[in-house]
């Protein structure tokens, strides 16, 4: 009885979207998920004095701009000439800042842990393409947005950083914790035409589809 109580009075952790189940139409059009806990770093640097060392470690950051790269599970997104976001799996955030922190001794470099200030929800389906193009300015055309790329933009009204991994076929959106369940709903309500169900959004929150 009391290893039951001391269970439940145990923290749980959850992600941002862990009120939300995954969705999808009927006919495999659109699908949407979330994809949680992943690892989250945000590296600031001189491309040309850091990614050779850290290339040493294994570690490859994209050399075009708002391009990606992906190797032993860590994948890099470029976001500025002088900065990368780092997705790693679950729980080796912290084991792949002390590899970069390694390997980067005795130079200038900026690295910040945000895994819990971000989620990703994920965006696949033959139609989800043109879901995007109610709700960005991006051109979402193939030849402009090919495999791997990665662009911050507005969605509806919220800020995210769209990604496109090599080979997945489905795109991701990096997303504030804040502002997870309202691009959920806002992709949902954009995506009603394709088949996905309505969302509601916690809270009173209006949802807005650019016009």
């Amino acid at each position: 009885m009391l290893d039951t109580a001391a269970n439940a009075a145990r923290p749980q952790r959850r992600s941002p979207l862990s009120h939300r189940q995954p969705i999808a139409s009927a006919g495999g059009g659109i699908a949407l998920s979330e994809r949680p806990f992943i690892g989250k770093l945000i590296l600031r640097g001189d491309a040309a004095q850091i990614a050779p060392l850290l290339q040493e470690s294994g570690i490859a950051l994209p050399a075009m701009p708002c391009t990606s790269t992906a190797a032993g599970g860590l994948t890099a997104l470029w976001l500025g000439p002088s900065e990368w976001l780092l997705l790693t799996p679950d729980g080796e955030e912290k084991s792949i800042s002390a590899a970069i922190e390694s390997g980067l001794r005795g130079v200038h470099f900026q690295l910040a842990e945000v895994t819990d200030h971000y989620t990703v929800i994920r965006l696949g389906g033959a139609q989800a393409r043109q879901l995007l193009m109610k709700l960005t300015t991006l051109d979402m055309h193939r030849r402009a947005f090919p495999d791997g790329s990665v662009k911050g933009s507005i969605f509806g009204r919220v800020q995210a950083t769209l990604h496109l991994p090599a080979g997945e076929n489905a795109f991701d959106l990096i997303v504030r914790w804040s502002h997870a369940d309202y691009l959920w709903c806002l992709l949902a309500m954009a995506g009603r035409e394709y088949g996905l169900p309505e969302q509601m959004p916690q809270g009173r929150v209006a949802l807005a589809v650019p016009g």
